[in-house]
């Protein structure tokens, strides 16, 4: 329930940098005087709201991770600010965060439990709210998820099998997939609540669990991770400053990171090239050195051309190369040099020599003199460090995977990476979805970018490991497999382990003397569950029967969104659940809609686009009957759990107990003494019900929030060198510099924490200290080799080797696969998206979205072909509103600056169709049509493709059919087709036609 806000002045001044400024600035006053304020004229209190109660905060919108001061007076916010103290936004904020106080005080927020009471489901359909007690609520959903699980519990806990050993026994867990229950959301809420929606998930058994990040950066993840060892943006929004040239593609930094452009620019009066590839000529373009428009999804080429362009002149880091990759191994490990004939280097210089500037021009409507002027300006060691910034322009593609390794690629052939000013920033979008994605609100992740058990095989090997770890390990040696022992005890069975000490659960084979010849008990889901754009054909085709949708808007957001979101939430049969603010596009086909907090309104941390982990305090108690995350969270799994325990519906291991008669060897928490699922939830840390406690836990089972360990120095839970904050790093406000390469190079190390082991730029092998436990190289923990995880062969070339070549264990390597496919190679190529403008092309590169030997679409998609739809059709965002527009719709400051949905087309083309700016025109693509205000504008321009006249035309994807501002959803019209690793969707691109009405 609301509890009192959690910072206090001493605290506040002791958390803040020790300057006058800061103190002056930031000052509480006492609360009988704030009581006294609240009830002064209004003129009075205008004039008073700098002595008001101040609060630190991070920025809800973007993942910049901006600060705010929220002035607070008689329990009202009645102003906010950029925090003048913060090193990312210095007190500025852009459009959307200085139109925050208008959401915190809005009248459209949801203010009370309610529940439906229209059975019909439509967009025409009016729910029928009527407002019940959160009692009742928790009620309603308890006694639905048991009636789902009740009738298949035995038959889904319960597995006949014969062991390896040849032995019969029923084993007990939940099948991830198989669950009826799903979740999905959210990137809005802190790290502690995420955490908690993974391990309540997990504890119910489902695994299919998504949020924002399958939508937005699923394929950074895949790429970076397979590259560098990690999923993220190297370095941090400030270090922009620090680049020669930057290059922005598939992002608009200055209207969607508009305090990000602030560093870029920065860095252009230090001396550097900006360099802005975009489909649209934006605000970003306006202050170029070299602009480029190119055709949507074909970035791909425009990196390995730039590859090409860079060997062929001779302008490779020769030594960063050799030290620092795995370009001078063959395929079996063997270090061979760079230049010899069956090195990963030449291999390489075959794949992308095909990528000549004409064929990059072909491909991508860039002409031939710019490109290799991009090209020569980019590659120019005297243009070193250099940096690359994208966002979901080129995330949500059939090929991003592909396109971001392929520009991965680019930087180490570069040595742009590891060093100030050479990064690859992969711009987050929600205020939280790095922390989100950290925390594995995912169907295919389990803790720290570890995976759940595959089968009961890894259980059975874990125990084996339990047993003895030494052995065991040394055993895998002995037997070749390399490839399992980095996968395994290198990685995955840690993770386990520290899940069965910090949740309570049971992990293995009892009695586990003999693994290969008892049963499997595992509490946690094994095997991986539904991404969202298959979870919502799982919905329409009722194996999925309780969802659970909080904080995010998939109406509006997620493509072919008529089809997949507005069916499927009208299922019969299906009960959702939604927790939200307002009542959105998505809430409007809700069972129950429950009530949530705003981010003032609640503490906790939050990790930004650059990795740092920073502290929100609480500034006010929330309005109405809006319960905090926390609470939420807490008290759903414990509602739930006594209904399923009444039911006998028990944990896998609890009902083995029982069918057994034997007490299982628990694991018991090491710091806390607890032992067993109860006693762990929603953590057994102190002080008991606070997000500090969940972030303790946090910093016990999740690898890159824990390393080197629980309460050591360099650990996001870090005793040693902030015991005046409980070892909360987070919490940390000194801006001063922690040493010199620090001030030199703006690291602001002294500011809360980022991982792993607060490294600023991730691989910077000179960031100091350099000390026992600190991370500082790449991270390639897998083994090299070209067979499958669980064959013998490969080896390991150590954390430091950068993979330009994907090992078969990554997924991305695999000799089946077609000539025309990357997966033949291990090595980024370009592949048309699954709707092609031009057919030539669309032969030559295939769509990845397709059956081969190696993989097979999920489901079927409408694909439009050229004839009939002739013109490429792309999304965009605005400065003013944010993603979905469920807050940003509803705030009259930002819909008075954008107010109304339209679509961009270029004056040629509306010469063509004969519309004027202000006509109406209908988009229709093989999803459907929508009706749009036109834009005629010069920002676009034809392409010349293959030889062919391609048109372009661009709309926001901010609107849906509620809230104050209307309109259709750029999303009804978009491809379902997905990126073939990351599952995200290619909104980014598909074909249209645009008639005038």
């Amino acid at each position: 329930m609301p509890s009192k806000p959690a910072l206090s002045r001493r605290d506040f001044i002791k958390f803040s940098a020790a300057t006058t400024l800061t103190a002056g600035l930031l000052s509480f006053i006492p609360e009988a005087q704030a009581k006294t304020l609240a009830k002064a004229p209004e003129t009075e209190r205008i004039l008073q709201y700098k002595t008001g109660r101040q609060i630190p905060t991070i920025c809800p919108f973007c993942a910049v991770g901006c600060g705010m001061i929220v002035t607070v007076v008689g329990g009202k916010v009645v102003n906010i600010e950029g925090d003048p103290t913060h090193p990312i936004n210095e007190g500025s904020l852009c459009s959307k965060g200085n139109a925050y106080l208008q959401l915190i005080n809005s009248e459209r927020r949801i203010l009370y439990p309610m529940k439906r009471t229209n059975p019909r489901k439509g967009v025409d359909q009016d729910p029928g709210w009527v407002r019940i007690s959160w009692d009742e609520a928790f009620g309603i959903i308890a006694e639905r998820v048991v009636s789902v699980l009740k009738p298949i519990y035995e038959e889904s806990v319960k597995h006949e099998e014969t062991t390896p050993g040849g032995a019969k026994v029923t084993s007990y867990y939940w099948v991830g997939k198989a669950s009826p229950i799903g979740w999905w959301g959210s990137a809005y809420f802190n790290n502690e609540e995420n955490y908690l929606i993974k391990k309540l998930t997990s504890l119910l058994g489902s695994m299919n669990v998504d949020h924002q990040a399958r939508l937005c950066h699923s394929s950074t993840v895949v790429a970076l991770a397979n590259v560098f060892g990690f999923g993220a943006q190297t370095n941090s929004p400030n270090d922009f400053i620090n680049a020669k040239c930057i290059i922005i593609i598939g992002s608009n930094a200055a209207e969607q990171h508009p305090i990000v452009f602030k560093w870029i620019l920065r860095a252009k009066e230090r001396g550097a090239k900006l360099i802005v590839l975009d489909p649209r000529y934006t605000r970003s373009a306006s202050r170029a050195d070299i602009y480029a428009s190119f055709r949507p999804g074909s970035e791909a080429a425009i990196y390995l051309g730039m590859i090409r362009y860079a060997i062929e002149k001779g302008r490779i880091d020769r030594e960063f190369l050799e030290k620092r990759t795995n370009a001078p191994f063959n395929l079996k490990g063997e270090k061979v040099g760079l230049d010899a004939p069956d090195s990963i280097f030449s291999m390489l210089k075959q794949v992308v020599d095909p990528y000549t500037p004409d064929e990059v021009a072909r491909i991508t409507g860039i002409p031939r003199e710019t490109f290799e002027k991009i090209a020569d300006i980019y590659t120019d060691p005297a243009n070193r460090p250099g940096s690359i910034t994208y966002s979901m322009g080129t995330t949500q593609h059939t090929n991003a995977t592909q396109s971001i390794r392929a520009m991965a690629i680019l930087q180490l052939v570069l040595g742009n990476i590891g060093r100030p000013g050479a990064q690859i920033a992969a711009l987050r979008g929600i205020s939280n979805v790095q922390g989100s994605t950290d925390m594995n609100v995912l169907a295919h992740l389990l803790m720290g970018y570890r995976v759940p058990p595959r089968s009961t095989k890894d259980v059975r090997e874990y125990q084996k490991w339990k047993n003895n770890k030494a052995e065991y390990e040394k055993n895998l040696e002995k037997e070749g497999k390399y490839a399992y022992l980095r996968w395994g005890p290198g990685r995955m069975f840690p993770t386990w382990e520290w899940i069965e000490q910090f949740w309570g659960v049971y992990i293995g084979t009892y009695p586990g003397k003999d693994p290969d010849n008892e049963p499997v008990i595992c509490d946690i889901p094994i095997g991986t569950g539904y991404p969202t754009p298959q979870m919502f054909r799982a919905i329409r085709n009722k194996e999925i029967k309780v969802m659970f949708i909080a904080g995010g808007n998939l109406a509006v957001s997620l493509a072919n969104a008529g089809y997949n979101v507005y069916e499927a939430l009208a299922t019969p049969d299906l009960f959702t659940v939604v927790y939200d603010i307002t009542e959105t596009e998505t809430a409007h086909f809700a069972d129950l809609l429950l009530p949530g907090t705003l981010q003032v309104e609640r503490s906790g941390s939050v990790t930004n686009t650059g990795r740092w982990v920073q502290w929100r305090w609480k500034a006010v108690d929330p309005p109405g009957e809006c319960m905090d995350e926390l609470t939420f969270l807490t008290e759903l799994f414990k509602r739930i759990r006594a209904a399923l325990k009444r039911e006998g519906i028990l944990l896998p291991s609890e009902l083995f107990e029982k069918e057994n008669g034997v007490t299982l060897p628990r694991k018991e928490n090491p710091l806390t003494k607890a032992v067993g699922v109860d006693a762990n939830w929603p953590t057994s840390f102190q002080p008991a019900g606070t997000p500090e406690a969940v972030y303790k836990e946090i910093a016990c089972t999740n690898a890159l929030y824990r390393a080197p360990g629980p309460g050591k120095k360099f650990s996001a839970w870090d005793l040693e060198t902030a015991p005046e904050l409980d070892g909360i790093m987070a919490k940390r406000r000194d801006p001063r510099p922690a040493d010199e390469y620090d001030e030199k190079y703006k690291l602001f190390k002294n500011w809360a924490w980022s991982w792993m082991t607060n490294q600023r730029n991730l691989y910077d092998l000179n960031e100091p200290p350099d000390a026992p436990g600190r991370v500082r190289t790449f991270f390639v923990w897998w083994a090299h080799t070209t067979e499958p995880l669980d064959a013998p062969g490969g080896v390991w070339l150590g954390l430091d080797r950068a993979a330009i070549w994907a090992s078969r264990v990554t997924g991305l390597y695999d000799p089946r696969a077609p000539d025309w496919h990357p997966y033949k190679y291990g090595m980024p190529l370009h592949n048309e998206p699954a709707e092609s403008p031009v057919p030539e092309l669309a032969r030559k590169y295939p769509t990845l979205w397709q059956e081969t030997p190696v993989w097979k679409p999920p489901f079927e998609v409408k694909i439009g072909k050229p004839e009939e739809y002739p013109i490429v059709l792309t999304t965009f965002r605005l400065t003013e509103h944010m993603h979905t527009g469920s807050w940003t719709r509803n705030l009259p400051w930002l819909i008075e600056l954008h107010p109304e949905m339209f679509i961009e087309i270029s004056k040629e083309l509306a010469e063509e169709l004969g519309v004027k700016s202000g006509d109406m025109v209908r988009v229709t693509t093989a999803r459907g049509s929508i009706e749009v205000k036109a834009i005629v504008t010069e920002r676009l321009k034809p392409l010349t493709i293959a030889g062919k006249k391609v048109h372009v035309v661009a709309m926001p994807w901010h609107w849906g059919f509620k809230g104050l501002s209307r309109g259709p959803s750029a999303n009804l019209v978009t491809i379902d087709a997905l990126d073939i690793n990351a599952s995200i969707p290619e909104t980014k691109v598909c074909l249209c036609r645009v008639e005038k009405v």
